[in-house]
Order: C-alpha cells, then structure tokens, then sequence
C-alpha cells in the first residue's frame, strides 16, 4: 500500500539564507512539518508515503482519552477550546491547568506502524514541537485552553487518516479554532479539504502553517495542505521586522487563487535555542482567533469563523511584500477586535468584507494585446450574504465578472480579463462588492499592455502536480518568455485542446505531461495514476504540428512521469523516451556534450535529470549524456517543429536562475521557443 506522511524536522541552521533576515541564537532550528521539499522536477508522487484513509463520519478509536477536570475559567472571563493537533504535548509549568482534554491517534487504525495511547509530546528530532506550539497559543491567549491530539510520532510522521480523525473529534471535544503546524503535499481528493470545510461548517475557525518551501521566493505555488484550501487560514512566517522568512511558502495556488491568507512571527525562543518556521506563525493566529471568541463571548456578540477569519485579515497591518508572500499583511489581533467593537448593531454579525488579493494583476505577470487571464478573487464576510458586483472602468468589455454573488462567509468568485487585439495601452478597473448585510470591499486591477512578438500556452492539463504552472516551478521560464515580449497563457482543460485552441498559438509546451500523482479519494486504497493523452488530443497535435506549429516536450524519468502513456502520445513524432533515468542518484548532471545548432547557441552547459530520448530519422540530436541523446529536435516537411528532452531540470525555476550546476539554463529555455516560434 502507498502511503503519504505529513512530517515534522529539523531543516538545519539559523535562515541567514533569507529575504534580509538573519537569525543566531545558542541552538537554531528551522523548522518544518514536510517529508517532500517543494519538488526540483525529480520527486514523483508515487513513491510518496500517502495516506489512508478519508473520514466522511466521526470514528471514535479506542484509544485512551484524558480528560483534566472541571472547565477552567480564563482571565476574560471565557474558556475557548483550541485543538493543538501535533506530537503531543509535556505539561511542565507553563501549560499547567491550561489542558483540558488529551487523545492519541497514533493508532494502526489510522495507518500507523504501532499504537501510541500516550500523549506525552513524541519529540520528533528532538524537539518538543507540540509542545512549543501549545505554548505559542497559551502565551498568546488567556482565554485559550487546550485540546491535544496527537498525531506525530517520534519520526515526525503523521498519516493523514490520523489528522482527519483528530480534526472531527476535536469538533466532538467544542473546540472553536484547530490549530495544525504541519502541511503536506496537496494531492488529488485530499481528504484534509472535506475536514476543513465540515470543521467550517460547524463554527470552528481552522488555522494552519503555509509551509517551509518558500527557498527564497523560488519555490512558487507551494503552499502546504491543508491551509491551502479555502475554508482554512494559511499563516506565512515573518520576522520582528515584517519581513518575510525565505522558507515561508507562496502562492497562489494551482486553481489561482490566493494563499498565504496572513503573516505572524515565524519562530518561538525558549531559554535554550530558537527554533524557526511557519509552525509557529500558525499557532499565533490561533491564538488571536481565541481572543476574538472569547470577545464576542463576553460582550454578548454573535460570531462565525467568517467572522473571524474576516476580522483578522481586514485588521491586518500592510506591509510591504506581495500578497502571494505574506497575505493581507501581518497580525493584528487588536485592529480585528476594534473592528468588531465598532458594530452598532452587538446582537447581529457585523457587515464586514475582505477580499483577496486586493490589486492584480500579480508584481511579475505581464499582459499583452490579444490576451485572456483569469484569476479566482476570493471574498470573506461575516454571515450568509448577497453582493452586487460592480466594475467601475472606462473599458466595460475588458472585465468580466458576475454580477451578483451569494457568498456563505467565504467563496471563490471568477474574474477574467480579455485585453484587445489593440486600441489603448493602458487598463484599469475598481471591482465593488457591495452587500446592505454582509460589507463591501474592493479590488483594483490595472495594468499596461504591448503588442507580443509571438504566443506561446504551457499545456499543464496533463500534469497532476500542483506546482506545475506559471505560479509554480515554472514562473521564472514565464517570466523570461514575457520580459522577451512572448505572451503566455495555461492550458489546463483537456477538453478544450483541440486544433483550433492549439492554433491560436505560435508554439504549446507540454510540460511534466502525464505526471504519476495519487488519488486519495478511496480511504483505504489510494492509487496512483496518470493523467495520458486521449485520440482525439492526439489528433489536434498532430494536425497542428503538420500545420507549420512548434511543440516542446518536457519530460521526467519513469519514477515521475508514466513515460508509457507519454510515449503514446509521441508516437507520430517518432521520438519515445527511455524507462532508464540519467544521471544515476538525484542530482542533476551538467550536460557538456552540446551539438552546435540555433537552439544550443550561447551554451556551454545545461542540467539534466530524467529520461534519455530515442529519436526518428531526420531528427537532429541537440545534446547527449554518455552514448545516449537528451535533447533533440525536428522540422516537419509542412514547417512544424518539436523538441523533445527528458528532463525538465533546466527549465524549472531552480535551473532558470542558475541555482544547480549552469548559468546557461535560461539560455537555452529561450533558445528553444524562440526557435520554435521563428523569432
């Protein structure tokens, strides 16, 4: 049986690697609850350790349950439940009398190798990490008392069936806020969506970490689960200075809508070290969400999650770093409870409403004459309301929007952009959404346009991977196709790749085609899968290649792509890749063996990782490893052209930016759809 693990582990030193932030303390630890570092274009899904199962109803294990006596009372006055959902937790002097209830699912029942009762924090890597992560909270809240579930065993695993079952039986225990400091990959029919969303829906404000795969603002798209689902605040890690860490996650995410939600402090010091990560920026929002329950609790207030969740990210201070690294800005629990205090109406929710981001398009994307893009804005509110949508612009047919939304305190709401074939440079537009009972908030979106020297689409609709997109690994490859005046755009429906959509571009890139993903809807048997080409997608290809169009096949080796089923495809190219990966190990190698041609021209060296490339007669091979082609190309007799290679190394954001073993990554990128494209 495949598993996936959310894990916890010491990354290593104090981040001095960071966007301006240096760290030293008598022992540092980075730390972070992933076992998958955000994928370098080697990794495969399948050989991920997944979970098990998928929890439609609450299941009760027979594993020991604690319960600590009489309800406390806080100092406010009121008692608000936060699930600490982690290793466990060791009481020592801090957290005496601030634990109400203890349980354990580190149970084979949840897929584990053995069974746990204890509750005792399991110190993975020698850290007492649920531990510091309760702290966080009751240091942050008086009015926070804690629920422990345990889920990490001392290796710093936790399957997925573990978490879920904590979560429901945390909505058992009348828990308000759960707290989880741990993230995972997000995969297909993630049970961690179904369990935010029913925490959600029964009044729980659920907060987790953003991640730990941020690498410097490298790593796009790599948000973990579950706080990258909609129902669940994402917490970014920021320093004393607003600043934030480099291992903090960003988005936006796959399905291009925005993640981190909001920015807290991304470390905890005790007497003897400091230990760093989004781990323990989550439990400080936690923490604020408390304070607000127990605000609404003791002034006789209404409240829900969307309250909550839209008090917080409204009160946030600004700081001055993109949204997709930091959210509406940094905590701060005091503005959230002004926020609410203000209402003239106590026994009502109040009429609030936040929406994220607050400007598009994005600091690195650039818009073209003829383009179309498309962004998911999502908006909060306090209760179940009704907004009217309004575009104030000069140019109405540009800005696409509904023009009313029902919104049940938070919800995705569409907008698309469809720029000109010419006419004015320049673009912008104020979207209002207003509703009598639920608030108003705005969104501006304005940009500039030029006319493209060529258009190209990354096709991602073949890739499961969440990190394949223009957010994702493949930013910096976007980035240097349009600051060369080459437009880009995603094709992610497969049922739309026909010869006509391929033809309105000059050149499609396939990129990671027919990934091996796992499909966790099945509790008890996750599968894994592939996403392959169907005829008629075929067909479209063909016909577009022999129409004089060009086509870049970026692959991996067997153990990340099912090269089966990409061979398939390729079979009327007369090209087909290799079930052997080169170089052996995990590291990418420098490719030297280089054929002199336009697409080489300039570079000396490139990275490779992945499958060797069998070519057709006519071809042409560009580069080789060994006695063994990895790069190659061909000119069809109507003009078309393609280029095959087995790796996508030196196209990911890391080769791109020089971060393996070649300066000339993004050289060659260029050289490849420039040729393809005729420029």
């Amino acid at each position: 049986m495949v598993r996936r693990v959310v894990t916890v582990g010491a990354d290593g030193p104090a981040p001095t690697d960071s966007f301006g932030i240096d760290g030293t303390s008598s022992a540092v630890y980075s730390y972070w609850e992933t076992p998958v570092a955000a994928k370098r274009g080697s990794s495969t899904s399948v050989t991920k350790l997944l979970a098990v199962i998928v929890i439609l109803l609450i299941v009760v294990s027979s594993g020991m349950v604690i319960l600590l006596g009489l309800l406390p009372t806080g100092t406010s006055g009121q008692v608000v439940r936060v699930a600490i959902i982690d290793s466990g937790i060791n009481i020592g002097h801090s957290l005496e009398g601030r634990v109400v209830a203890q349980k354990s699912f580190v149970s084979t029942e949840y897929g584990y190798d053995l069974n746990d009762a204890s509750t005792s924090d399991a110190e993975p890597d020698g850290v007492p990490h649920g531990t510091l992560v309760s702290t966080v909270v009751v240091q942050n809240s008086d009015s926070a008392y804690l629920v422990i579930a345990k889920v990490i065993g001392p290796q710093g695993a936790a399957t997925t069936a573990g978490i879920v079952a904590a979560m429901y039986w945390a909505i058992e225990q009348n828990c308000s806020v759960i707290n989880l400091s741990m993230g995972s990959t997000p995969t297909f029919g993630d049970p961690g969506k179904q369990a935010v969303q029913y925490a959600f829906s029964h009044g729980v404000v659920v907060v987790a970490s953003a991640g730990n795969e941020g690498d410097s603002g490298i790593a796009g798209t790599s948000i973990a689960s579950p706080g990258v689902f909609p129902a669940c605040l994402s917490v970014a890690g920021i320093d004393d200075n607003n600043d934030p860490y480099y291992f903090s996650s960003l988005g936006p995410t796959e399905s291009r809508y925005m993640k981190p939600d909001i920015a807290a402090l991304g470390y905890v010091e005790t007497t003897t070290a400091i230990y760093y990560g989004t781990s323990f920026s989550s439990p400080r929002v936690a923490a604020a969400a408390a304070n607000i329950v127990a605000y609404c609790r003791a002034n006789n207030r209404s409240w829900t999650p969307g309250l909550v969740m839209t008090a917080l990210l409204k009160g946030a201070d600004p700081i001055p770093w993109p949204e997709y690294l930091v959210g509406a800005g940094a905590l701060n629990v005091n503005n959230a409870i002004q926020l609410i205090a203000e209402s003239t109406e106590p026994q009502d929710l109040p009429a609030m409403a936040y929406v994220s981001p607050v400007s598009l398009p994005l600091d690195f994307e650039r818009l073209f004459y003829g383009d179309e893009y498309e962004f998911e804005l999502t908006l909060f509110t306090t209760k179940l309301a009704v907004f009217d949508v309004q575009v104030v612009t000069a140019a109405p047919s540009v800005f696409h929007l509904p023009d009313a939304v029902t919104i049940n305190q938070t919800g995705l709401v569409p907008l698309k952009v469809e720029v000109p074939d010419n006419g004015s440079a320049t673009y912008s537009a104020d979207i209002q959404f207003v509703s009598e009972t639920g608030g108003s908030a705005n969104v501006s979106v304005d940009f500039s346009v030029t006319t493209p020297v060529a258009r190209v689409a990354f096709d991602v609709s073949h890739t499961a991977w969440s990190m394949d997109t223009v957010y994702g690994q493949f930013k910096e490859l976007y980035k240097k196709l349009t600051s060369n005046s080459i437009s880009v755009t995603e094709l992610r429906n497969r049922s739309a790749t026909t010869f006509e959509t391929l033809s309105q571009y000059d050149a499609v890139l396939l990129l990671d085609p027919c990934t091996w993903e796992v499909n966790e809807t099945e509790p008890l048997a996750p599968i894994a899968f592939s996403i392959p080409f169907s005829q008629a997608e075929e067909e479209a290809y063909q016909q577009y290649f022999e129409a004089g169009h060009g086509i870049f096949v970026a692959a991996l080796s067997n153990d990340s792509l099912d090269i089966s089923s990409l061979n398939e495809f390729l079979n009327w190219t007369g090209f087909s890749l290799s079930h052997t990966g080169v170089p052996p190990g995990d590291s990418p190698a420098l490719i030297t063996d280089i054929t002199e041609h336009a697409i080489t021209a300039g570079v000396s060296g490139f990275d490779y990782l992945g499958s060797t490339v069998s070519i057709p007669a006519g071809a042409t091979s560009l580069a080789g490893y060994s006695s063994d082609t990895v790069l190659a190309c061909r000119q069809g007799s109507g003009g078309g052209r393609i280029v095959v290679t087995g790796s996508n190394f030196f196209v990911d954001n890391w080769g791109m930016v020089g971060r393996y073993n070649s300066l000339d990554d993004d050289v060659l990128a260029l050289n490849i759809v420039q040729w393809l494209t005729r420029l």
